[in-house]
């Protein structure tokens, strides 16, 4: 139970991944779900080096956030959702400067988040819809942050883009 409502405190395995083959296997759980409706674009930047993670907690992460986007949708046939890759270099997290981050996109379509709700959006038990646990977000949060890393969540009408930050050294 604890778990489910405030994330998994496993020890990380940390091995080198690829955050490409995370990001299809999303995709993939997703397109199969929805079906052929839902639109993937994918922007990924090949040249990017593996970066230590634990890729079945990372997949939970980038799932959690890529089907708030799917739920969201107001029909599947006009969801459309991008997948970004792109390094980036100096970077803050936290008080730690990074020499090179790796930073996944994953920007939507739909309605956007509420105003009034996108300050406590990481904040468990915080949904916009009747149905939701509000705890995908904040398990992904913290699935991020274990990891060294950052989310980051930009919204309005139209465009919603979430950004993770994840250190590409070894030492975090």
């Amino acid at each position: 139970l604890v778990d489910r409502l405030l994330g998994s405190h496993k020890k990380l395995s940390l091995q080198p991944v690829n955050v490409h083959e995370v990001l299809e296997h999303v995709r993939n759980l997703l397109s199969a779900e929805s079906g052929p409706a839902l639109t993937f674009d994918r922007d990924y930047d090949p040249s990017l080096p593996e970066v230590p993670g634990d890729k079945t907690q990372l997949i939970q992460a980038v799932l959690n956030i890529t089907g708030n986007a799917v739920q969201a949708a107001t029909a599947i046939a006009d969801c459309r959702i991008t997948l970004r890759t792109r390094s980036q270099r100096q970077f803050t997290i936290g008080t730690k400067r990074h020499r090179l981050v790796c930073r996944i996109d994953i920007v939507d379509n739909g309605p956007g988040i509420p105003e009034d709700l996108q300050h406590a959006i990481f904040v468990p038990m915080v949904t916009g819809r009747a149905d939701g646990t509000g705890l995908g977000l904040s398990i992904s949060q913290s699935i991020i942050n274990r990891h060294g890393g950052l989310v980051e969540c930009a919204s309005e009408p139209g465009q919603t883009r979430f950004s993770i930050y994840l250190p590409m050294e070894t030492n975090h």
